[in-house]
């Protein structure tokens, strides 16, 4: 569905508001006015009853005649207190039907005085009743008809209709200068510095948030920048290294250890770059959340099972053992993202520990807070207390050199943070230098 502009939208909503508020001010004015006519004729019956009550209209008596050439359009009709009408000025009273139930035969001679209406059998037109009962006991009966309110309006409808285009005319300017007026601030937003323009109170927070947004925009840019350049810059390292060893072993005059050599540093670095690319594209696909695996159940158990396995051969170089403790850990997930998340904990603690040093994995279900804990722990080199904020920033290194010579890209807990970001979950680091580091991620049922 295409979507209309803001200004025809405001438009729109107002010129309907306009005729909106016509229509309805219209029908209250009609109904009041109706209302008002409809309490008049009554009165005027009321205030005929009042000059006919000169009259002797007891039954026989010489005055009914005259008041049969009485000039009046109101019907006059006299009923005994029985029911039965004696006389009628428009019809014969002796073919009427008795009275004696009608209602406001009933009110009158209940309360002495009443007033009723009926509709017609077509609804186009209604009767007024005025009763009173007189001295002798005999009800004196005067009515007259109304058109009714549909009749009403039908007769004023052209009028209405002319009123109707006019207020159509006006809701149709003004809908239009109220809707420029409330767009305009809208148009004079600065899209680069939003805060800056005066806006209405209900859009500060809209401009609050494209402010914000241009921060993490000039953020991710800067990030971007940053990331480019520690590429370059650890790509450069190798590959350097195998332009300068391929130039020397082309040139020849190499004996065949130092070719061997050669060869194999060709080959490690190029490792390298392999490792690193991959890292690479881990961490886009977890930044971009484009994993398109769905998460299933899983356990954290099985899975610390299968990374360490991979890793004894590894730990087994330094001495190093590696232990797993605790519960399942069933969770759910996506089990590449979560095999990656805990072989860079493991690995990480097995390069920077000790020699005859231990790694301890251990996971724990924790019923009481809905949370499984996943907790690996090491007796290396610790981390610094100043350096814990920065460990899980790309290509961020504590010793370069140190990270170079084992092998590592600096994105090891960069993914880490990152594939527990994806599931939601919270990493918890605990260190003392010398002493070895506990890395703690906490994943919510």
């Amino acid at each position: 569905m295409k979507h209309k502009s803001l200004t025809f939208s405001i438009f729109l909503s107002t010129f309907f508001a306009g005729v909106l508020v016509y229509f309805i001010c219209a029908c209250l004015f009609i109904s009041n006015m109706y209302g008002y006519f409809e309490k008049q004729l009554f009165e005027e019956l009321k205030t005929e009853s009042v000059l006919l009550e000169v009259y002797d209209v007891s039954e026989g008596s010489s005055d009914l005649q005259r008041l049969t050439h009485l000039k009046t359009k109101n019907r006059i009709t006299l009923i005994h207190p029985d029911g039965t009408v004696f006389y009628d000025n428009t019809v014969n009273a002796a073919t009427l039907e008795n009275h004696a139930l009608r209602s406001e035969f009933l009110k009158a001679k209940e309360q002495g005085v009443s007033t009723s209406s009926r509709y017609s059998s077509t609804m186009l037109e209604k009767t007024l009743y005025f009763a009173k009962e007189l001295d002798t006991g005999d009800i004196l009966r005067i009515s007259c008809n109304q058109h009714t309110v549909g009749v009403l309006v039908l007769g004023m409808s052209q009028i209405l209709l002319i009123m109707l285009v006019i207020a159509m005319a006006f809701s149709g300017i003004a809908a239009s200068l109220l809707s420029k007026r409330i767009t305009e601030p809208l148009n004079r937003i600065d899209l680069e510095n939003p805060e800056a323009t005066e806006v209405y109170d209900e859009l500060k927070p809209f401009t609050r948030r494209i402010a914000e947004e241009n921060f993490e925009k000039s953020q991710r840019e800067e990030l971007r920048q940053q990331f480019t350049a520690n590429v370059s810059h650890e790509l450069k390292t190798p590959l350097t290294s195998i332009s300068g060893f391929a130039e020397i072993l082309g040139q020849g005059g190499t004996d065949a250890q130092t070719t061997k050599d050669f060869a194999l540093t060709i080959y490690e670095e190029s490792q390298r770059m392999i490792t690193l690319v991959n890292d690479i594209i881990k961490l886009s696909k977890l930044d971009e959340k484009s994993i398109s695996l769905e998460k299933e159940a899983l356990s954290l158990k099985e899975i610390a099972e299968e990374a360490i396995e991979t890793l004894t051969p590894v730990a087994a170089k330094k001495q190093i053992e590696l232990t797993l403790s605790g519960d399942t850990g069933l969770i759910n997930g996506v089990r590449p993202v979560i095999y990656e998340m805990i072989y860079n904990l493991i690995d990480n603690a097995i390069k920077y520990n000790r020699d005859n040093g231990l790694v301890a994995v251990k996971i724990e279900n924790m019923m009481a807070s809905h949370t499984v804990v996943l907790t690996v722990q090491d007796t290396g080199i610790g981390i610094p207390e100043r350096e814990k904020e920065r460990i899980f920033e790309r290509f961020y290194r504590i010793d370069k050199s140190r990270s170079r010579q084992l092998g590592g890209t600096g994105l090891g807990l960069s993914i880490v943070k990152h594939a527990a970001k994806y599931h939601n979950a919270q990493i918890l680091l605990t260190s003392k230098e010398g002493e070895g580091s506990t890395f703690t991620v906490v994943f919510s049922l």
